[in-house]
This record gives structure tokens, C-alpha cells and sequence, in this order.
């Protein structure tokens, strides 16, 4: 019987063996051959971020890199066939960020969540994530509100108040440091009544560029606005000057004010009330003065309760100039005529007597303008008869002479310190 040696012809069996291993690796590839499968914008998980904030430091992703544009697998086709993005993992150690050339980034470290073993290779777009990394800081800020848009006519904005007047912002230094003024926006278009509403807080740097909030902590997001609507009015105002001016002068009654008239604002049931502002103050008494008065006047003074001025470039302050004059006297002469007999007794006759005259002499004061233009024919007077008779001793005849005043009447600005004493004469009719 012949013996089997197995250690016989050595080339010939390794040959058989590395052709069988060559025979399975073409027969395998070719019936599940490599292939590849591209995935788009796959995020990467970042681990251990407390790594940075427990040394109170913040850090900012840059340009994006925690987002890989694409990731490519290479595995066998069956295996790549039942892959999607959901299996693939991208994970940053925030632990082994590293400095380099003043900056900081963190390799990314691809695999996938199944088939792991099977995978020949894997590749992204980037194998790295960047960061800003800085000191943390916080700061308190005011908030200030403002509107935007315009009201229906007749109306103004009047407070705006917020239900918080300041936030706290913290986040990186550098920008928490750029932070110059926080505020909100309230649009008001077409309003007619108050607005109660909620509004987003913005942050401006000290051009007032807006600054992004992404990488800062706000304690609010936004806060409650309320603001508040008035209805407008323009109305007179009425200045009155009081007392005399010094003997030889008057008030030409030109009175220059600025304004003469203001926008009052308030609610429309309280400005329907009103029609114009009078001011009487002492400030615009001319008692004793030669020459013109001029005033400055606080009209705020003078509104009513819950209304205020309408323009808010005013300031409610109001200069006033009262004109005065030097006075002139001038003489006329007043024909009988031109008094009135009045309230004569029923079955007398009344007449003015005079042995010398049928007139009698006054003098009249006023400024120069006036007194130069009144006429005597502009001058009259009356005489109550009925008066003259009420101590005569026999009242059941009435027929005499009787002392009168003449109760005169003077064109407008005229004045007179003399008084018309004259005679009437009462006759029985027959």
C-alpha cells in the first residue's frame, strides 16, 4: 500500500491554496463587489462642551464646520444598499480642542451605527470642527422702546413703557462688550386706541448695527409693551393783560404772543371739552409801566388735568409782548343834540336849557392813533328824566328845572375823567 506524505510537493499545494483564496476573493466581488454612497449635510455631536464652560468659557462654531457638506462611505454594495445618513456618525471630542496659530479646532472621528466592521473606509468633507473660544461675560443692559409706522390722523404717541426696563445678556466677551443699547419695536399703523403687546428684544452695537443673539443668553427674549394713543386738538390761546399802565400811557391791546395756539393731546372726550387755553398771570400785569411789557410763560400750567401739549418740539414755554403807548389829550365840543332825553314822564316835555351854549366841552384821553381820529359826532350821551324826579316836592306836577349828569358814551380806546353837568327842564303839556 502506498503512503500518503504530506509534506510532499510543498509549491504545488501552496499554489492550489493561494489560487482557492484568489478564486473566493473574484468570486465574492463579483457577486458583492466595493462601492460607495455620498451622504449630504450630516452634523456633527459635540461631547464634552463642558470641558470649555466649566473654566467659565464660551465657544462659537466657525463658518459652520460642525455641518459636513458630505460623507462618503466605501463598503461592500449589499452593506452600502442598506445604509442611509441616519447611520452615520460624526463626533467631535470638544476635550482634545486643540490651538493652533491662535485658533481652535477638534478632529471630527466618522464611523456609522451598524455594520461598523464591514466598512472599508469613510471620509467627509472636513475632519475638522472650528472654534472661537473666549472668556465669559455678562453685563446688564436698559431696554428702550420706540414705534415704528404712522398713526390715523388726529392722533399721537403718547408713553411707552415696558413691563421691564433692563435685561442681562452674558455670552463671549468680545461680543457681549459690543452690546451698546437693547431695545423694542412696537408697529402702530392705523391705531386709534392704546396697544398692549409683546416685542422681541434687539441688541445694537454703538453704530446701530444689529447683533446677532445666537451666542448670547438673554434672562428675556422679549418683554410686554404698552403704549399709549391720544387723540390731538388745536385750540386759541387767549393772553390777558391786566392792570394800568403808568399816567400818560396805555395798552394798545396789540398783544404778541408765540404761540398763539397750541396741539393739546389727550383722550377725546376730555378735548372736546376744551376750546382755547386762557392765561391771566401776573406776569402780565402792566400796572405802572412806560413802555412795552414782555413775558416769558409756562403754559403747562395751564392745561388741564390729563392733557398734555401735542408737539413734542414744544416745550411749553411762551414769550408775550404787550405794547403800550404814551397818551394824548384832545378837546371836543358835544352839541345838545346828541344827548338823549330818556324815560320822560308821561304828559311832560324835557329839554335841555342853556342861557350861554348849546353845547358842552370834555376832554378826551387815548393813545395817539385814537384820539386823532375821533370826531365830536362820535361822542353821546343819555339823561334818565325819570330819575331827575323822584324827590320833587309835588309829584303831582313836575314842571321845573333839574340838575342832570350826562351819562356819556365814547368811542372804543377813548377814555374821559370830566363829567357833563347841564340843565333840564320839565314842561306840563297843555
Amino acid at each position: 500500500m502506498k503512503k500518503f506524505n504530506l509534506t510532499a510537493n510543498w509549491g504545488l499545494k501552496i499554489a492550489s491554496l493561494l489560487f482557492a483564496a484568489l478564486l473566493w476573493f473574484l468570486v465574492t466581488n463579483i457577486n458583492d463587489p466595493v462601492d460607495s454612497v455620498r451622504f449630504s449635510n450630516i452634523s456633527v455631536q459635540l461631547r464634552n462642551a463642558n470641558s470649555i464652560t466649566d473654566e467659565n468659557k464660551v465657544y462659537e462654531i466657525l463658518e459652520d464646520s460642525d455641518l459636513l457638506s458630505t460623507v462618503t462611505v466605501y463598503a461592500p454594495r449589499s452593506i452600502v444598499d442598506s445604509l442611509n445618513r441616519d447611520n452615520i456618525v460624526a463626533v467631535a471630542d470638544l476635550e482634545e480642542t486643540k490651538s493652533v496659530d491662535g485658533a481652535y479646532e477638534v478632529q471630527i472621528q466618522l464611523s456609522t451605527n451598524k455594520y461598523s466592521n464591514q466598512i472599508q473606509s469613510i471620509a467627509g468633507s472636513s475632519d475638522k470642527v472650528l472654534l472661537n473660544i473666549e472668556n465669559r461675560a455678562s453685563k446688564t443692559i436698559a431696554i428702550s422702546a420706540a414705534t415704528t409706522g404712522s398713526l390715523t390722523d388726529g392722533y399721537i404717541i403718547g408713553d411707552v413703557v415696558t413691563d421691564q426696563n433692563q435685561i442681562r445678556i452674558t455670552g463671549a466677551e468680545s461680543v457681549v462688550g459690543s452690546v451698546a443699547t437693547a431695545s423694542v419695536n412696537v408697529e402702530v399703523t392705523g391705531y386709534t386706541t392704546n396697544i398692549g403687546t409683546n416685542a422681541e428684544i434687539h441688541l445694537y452695537d454703538a453704530d446701530g448695527e444689529e447683533i446677532p443673539k445666537d451666542n448670547l443668553k438673554l434672562s428675556s427674549t422679549s418683554v410686554g409693551v404698552n403704549v399709549t394713543i391720544l387723540a390731538t386738538k388745536r385750540v386759541p390761546v387767549i393772553y390777558q393783560v391786566s392792570g394800568v399802565a403808568a399816567d400818560g400811557y396805555a395798552a394798545t391791546g396789540e398783544v404778541e404772543a408765540n404761540p398763539e395756539s397750541v396741539l393739546l393731546a389727550g383722550r377725546q372726550s376730555v378735548l372736546n371739552k376744551i376750546e382755547e387755553i386762557i392765561v391771566a398771570d401776573t406776569s402780565l400785569d402792566i400796572t405802572g409801566l412806560t413802555g412795552d411789557l414782555t413775558a416769558t410763560i409756562d403754559l403747562s400750567g395751564y392745561l388741564p388735568g390729563n392733557v398734555s401739549f401735542g408737539d413734542e418740539d414744544f416745550n411749553g414755554i411762551a414769550t408775550v409782548v404787550a405794547h403800550i403807548e404814551a397818551t394824548l389829550e384832545n378837546e371836543l365840543e358835544i352839541p345838545f343834540g346828541q344827548v338823549e332825553l330818556m324815560n320822560v314822564p308821561e304828559g311832560y316835555q324835557a329839554e335841555i336849557v342853556s342861557d350861554e351854549t348849546e353845547s358842552f366841552k370834555i376832554k378826551i384821553k387815548g393813545l395817539e392813533a385814537t384820539i386823532r381820529g375821533t370826531r365830536a359826532s362820535e361822542v353821546t350821551g343819555t339823561i334818565d328824566v325819570s330819575s331827575l324826579t323822584d324827590d320833587a316836592e309835588d309829584q303831582d306836577d313836575l314842571s321845573g328845572e333839574y340838575s342832570a349828569t350826562i351819562a356819556l358814551s365814547l368811542p372804543g380806546g377813548v377814555t374821559t375823567s370830566d363829567s357833563a353837568e347841564v340843565t333840564v327842564r320839565l314842561t306840563k303839556e297843555e
